[in-house]
């Protein structure tokens, strides 16, 4: 099943809230599309809080471990920008 990351681009951007975000991956069983589009991402200048979503993303076994870390952290709203400004093909 291909992944579809256009979906997962849609979602972050509908996102206002961190919960609501990972509720609506879970729903929609992209949670694997979601950490390999993360690992994925390159960006021109390395972001250090991207590299800590890439290691939380790395070590969750769900959307809601994911999410939980991002909310301690206090980075969804860096997660929802990348996610909704990256360039996918």
């Amino acid at each position: 099943m291909p992944i579809d990351y256009a979906k997962i681009q849609e979602i972050a951007r509908a996102s206002l809230m961190p919960d609501f975000f990972g509720v609506r991956i879970d729903e929609e069983g992209l949670f694997a599309g979601l950490k390999q589009l993360i690992a994925g991402i390159k960006l021109p200048k390395p972001l250090p809080q991207l590299e800590r979503i890439k290691v939380m993303s790395a070590a969750a076994s769900s959307a809601t471990d994911f999410i939980e870390a991002v909310k301690r952290e206090n980075l969804f709203a860096t997660l929802r920008e990348i996610l909704s400004k990256v360039q996918v093909t």
